[in-house]
């Protein structure tokens, strides 16, 4: 009989055991790592003129593919008005705003190289921005 209810118990604490694994614990357990996931920010590399977009309060420079990075988080700001291009470092999360794609953490320095004058028109400016 002794030998039965050792058994018995045993048999119970291993089934407790393995239900444990599969209630709502393990569950919570799996969304928690899932929730942990990091996103690694890509390294981006540009330069070029540094232009405002209008009806926007957006910074934003040419890439070489012909799209456009919003680098408006750039603090302290580059200064379009100067018409000086720049040099910058950035980290692409892969966030699109308006603008282009956001980069984050934005490193930046004049270059000395002057840029062509805005186009004024906005119409212009908004048939590139669709064309990068």
């Amino acid at each position: 009989m002794r030998v039965r209810f050792v058994r018995a118990a045993a048999a119970a604490s291993l089934l407790a055991f393995g239900l444990a694994g599969c209630g709502d614990g393990g569950a919570k357990t799996k969304v928690a790592q899932a929730q942990q996931v990091i996103l690694e920010a890509k390294s981006v590399t540009a330069s070029g003129c540094v232009r405002p977009v209008e009806t926007t309060s957006c910074l934003v420079v040419r890439g070489r593919a012909g799209g456009y990075y919003d680098i408006s988080s750039a603090s302290p700001a580059p200064d379009p008005s100067k018409g000086v291009a720049i040099s910058l470092q950035g980290k692409d999360l892969g966030k699109n705003t308006e603008c282009g794609r956001q980069l984050t953490d934005v490193k930046w320095s004049y270059l000395g190289i002057q840029c062509a004058a805005p186009s004024t028109s906005a119409s212009t400016e908004k048939a590139e921005k669709k064309a990068g």
